[in-house]
């Protein structure tokens, strides 16, 4: 295959449960026009087979093997190196995507070619037994930009809506990210938002296209026992502040951007705070009371938090107890926020998103 339309790059670790439907939804694909590379990232199970199985069977299908884990961030920098495509996207081996996903993309962008291409996702919300309970569809309206600054407008609002910080709902112009060095960087998590931050501070072109066919599996059992990152709010913190610098970069921060920046805080705060009442933060309540007064000592919080006016019920709620510094209500607040993620994770899930 000498150039494919697109590449299609997906890291394997631990998914031999999930992995021949991920593959399977790809390969089923009415579009045929792409190559799909399958990092075996040391897995412990048999993904590494299944791999070399699928590889076997279809000349589009090639196969990266690591003897030990990598972590997503050599993997996929690792693919992309051998990406032969004219866009480049990733799809996660515990998830899948719609049969008619890249025809009806190559079909809207075939007279344009825009630098990326942004779709939206159904959140799938499966219990422990792997039952779906909830679903939930984000999308945005049809839209092409041609120049760079309604498209950076835009940006905000495709952080607002939660798609921007993805890697899997996008199409990117495999030689932009070739001729401007664009790596995924070195974070815990998050490492996808920031890898967006890159490619977006200079494109000139953006396709949004409303529709839903990539299917992000929440499997909630496996959320409530995943990693503990001591350092997930100043991540998220740097993320706000990222999107901040960018703004400023473009010297488009507007109050309008600001304040939707402030209720984006809110939110990425209270998670934080909700990960303090987490045995493995070790934190105390006097530890507890600290990390928050040193929220309100922050640069970003002192601009942020006075601007908040969030649409959301919710993180309006959360918005006040931060601006008055009201730090008993807050830890209050954190706690049973913490009980109830615990006890009832698809309530909790619905109440984020004020349904």
């Amino acid at each position: 295959m000498d150039k494919p339309f697109l590449t299609i790059i997906m890291p394997v670790f631990k998914a031999e449960k999930y992995l021949n439907h991920a593959v399977g939804s790809i390969l089923g694909q009415t579009f045929k026009d792409f190559e799909l590379i399958l990092i075996d990232d040391g897995s412990p199970d048999r993904c590494g087979e299944i791999c070399d199985e699928f590889a076997a069977q279809d000349e589009r299908v090639s196969v990266i093997h690591f003897t030990e884990n990598k972590g997503v961030r050599i993997t996929r920098n690792t693919a992309m190196t051998h990406a032969k495509g004219r866009y480049i996207t990733f799809v996660d081996a515990d998830d899948e995507i719609a049969a008619n996903t890249y025809e009806r993309i190559y079909k809207a962008v075939q007279d344009s070619f825009p630098h990326v291409v942004i779709f939206g996702l159904e959140e799938r919300y499966f219990d422990s037994k792997q039952q779906l309970k909830d679903t939930r569809k984000i999308t945005l309206p049809e839209r092409y930009f041609s120049n760079r600054k309604e498209l950076r407008a835009y940006v905000i609002e495709l952080e607002k809506s939660t798609l921007y910080g993805y890697l899997w709902n996008k199409l990117y112009d495999a030689e932009y990210i070739r001729s401007h060095n664009i790596t995924i960087k070195e974070y815990p998590i998050a490492s996808d938002f920031f890898f967006n931050c890159d490619f977006f501070m200079d494109i000139e072109t953006m396709m949004v296209l409303d529709m839903a066919p990539y299917a992000y599996n929440r499997r909630i059992d496996e959320g409530l026992t995943s990693k503990f990152f001591t350092n997930f709010f100043e991540i998220q913190e740097e993320r706000v502040q990222s999107l901040l610098n960018q703004y400023e970069y473009w010297k488009m921060c507007t109050p309008e951007v600001e304040k939707e920046l402030a209720g984006i805080y809110v939110r990425y705060a209270f998670a934080g705070l909700l990960r303090q009442f987490d045995r493995r933060s070790g934190a105390n309540r006097s530890a507890r009371r600290e990390w928050l007064q040193k929220r309100y000592d922050s640069g970003l919080f002192k601009r942020l938090i006075p601007l908040t006016d969030p649409d959301n019920r919710v993180v309006a709620a959360l918005s006040l107890l931060l601006k008055g510094r009201h730090t008993t209500l807050s830890l209050l607040t954190g706690r049973l926020m913490y009980v109830l993620r615990n006890s009832l994770p698809l309530l909790f899930s619905r109440i984020k998103q004020n349904r």
